[in-house]
């Protein structure tokens, strides 16, 4: 059986998700809650500051994610 590091909170756990799923390219939090986050190589730098504002992003990245696969699955 081997043991995962799992996220502390449910901001980290949704971006390690988003980066899973690679919705974003990089996402790095800081001590103070915040979020740097960049949804693709050159694109701009988004600043999340606070858990909310993270849960808000990373729920439209996953909304609008589902909405294409419908598209395209239509």
């Amino acid at each position: 059986m081997t043991c995962t590091a799992t996220p502390k909170t449910t901001p980290d756990a949704l971006m390690s998700l988003l980066l899973e799923q690679r919705l974003v390219r990089t996402a790095t939090a800081a001590s103070d809650g915040s979020w740097l986050v960049r949804r693709t190589v050159h694109g701009p730098k988004v600043v999340l500051e606070n858990p909310i504002e993270v849960m808000d992003y990373g729920l439209g990245l996953l909304l609008d994610a589902k909405l294409e696969l419908e598209e395209s699955a239509a």
